[in-house]
C-alpha cells in the first residue's frame, strides 16, 4: 500500500507523520484489500486545520475531509470518517457475496 502525505502551508514533521502512520495502520489498512493508494493532504490557513484522505483500491475510491482548530484532531476526525466509509463498503461486499451464493444454492436445488 502506497501512502502519500502532502502539506499545504505546513511542513510535515516526524511527529505528524508518526501520528498519521499509526492512525492509518490501525483504522484504514485492515479494510483495504490488495494494492491500493492512500493520499493524505494536510493544510493550515490561519486557525483552520484541514485534513483530507483519499483511498483508492481495486475498483473503489473513498474520500473524506475534516476541519478543526487542531491538526491532530483533524487527522483523527478524517480517519474516523474514512474508516466508517470503508467499513460500510466492506459490509456491502460481504452482503452481496452472501446474496449471490444463496441465489446459486436456490437455483441448483
Amino acid at each position: 500500500m502506497k501512502l502519500t502525505v502532502t502539506g499545504r502551508h505546513l511542513k510535515i514533521t516526524d511527529g505528524i507523520r508518526e501520528h498519521l502512520d499509526k492512525a492509518i495502520a490501525r483504522h484504514v489498512t485492515p479494510f483495504v484489500e490488495g494494492p491500493g493508494d492512500i493520499h493524505v493532504c494536510l493544510s493550515v490557513e490561519k486557525e483552520r486545520h484541514d485534513a483530507e484522505i483519499t483511498v483508492k483500491s481495486k475498483g473503489f475510491s473513498a474520500h473524506a475531509q475534516h476541519e478543526t482548530h487542531d491538526l491532530y484532531s483533524a487527522i483523527d476526525g478524517v480517519v474516523q470518517k474514512i474508516e466508517k466509509q470503508l467499513k460500510k463498503h466492506k459490509e456491502r461486499l460481504i452482503t452481496l457475496k452472501n446474496k449471490k451464493s444463496a441465489q446459486v444454492k436456490q437455483q441448483s436445488s
